[in-house]
């Protein structure tokens, strides 16, 4: 058995009981993680950020609408994987991060639709923002006559 056999049953088993118990095991560098969890069709959302000895990444997984966070202790060799919450995941990802995204969930969750539209915002530029500005406004002003109509 292949070292990404064995991290991919033991994925497989510990990301289905990931809402009650957080999963960890014992593997070598991050890239493993990458590649046992794309298998499990899990995507990952978030570039590899270091912390001291620890790397860590979001994934995101459509089947289920779920996200996790790995984290990844050089030191170690441990690797934790914990559910998280959409609305923290969507807080700390770069609008870069929020585009690849974009091609993987449901567009009609409320808290991307708000996040997404604030990074857009704050990376486009003089011209860009202008626009969205105005597309902005003439949402509000088509929300505004729709209330009063009715």
């Amino acid at each position: 058995m292949t070292i990404t056999e064995k991290i991919k049953g033991e994925l497989t088993m510990g990301l289905k009981l990931v809402a009650y118990k957080p999963v960890t095991v014992q593997i070598p560098p991050m890239a493993v993680v990458d590649d046992a969890m794309q298998q499990l069709g899990w995507s990952a959302v978030s570039e590899i950020t270091r912390d001291g000895d620890t790397l860590s990444r979001y994934y995101y997984d459509t089947a289920q609408k779920n996200y996790v966070l790995a984290k990844f202790n050089i030191a170690t060799g441990a690797c934790d994987i914990n559910a998280a919450e959409e609305s923290d995941v969507l807080e700390l990802l770069s609008f870069p991060e929020l585009k690849v995204l974009a091609g993987l969930i449901d567009k009609k969750s409320v808290a991307f639709i708000r996040i997404f539209a604030e990074k857009e915002l704050a990376a486009a530029s003089g011209d860009e923002r202008a626009a969205l500005e105005e597309r902005r406004q003439k949402m509000v002003d088509e929300a505004e006559v729709a209330l009063r109509k009715r």
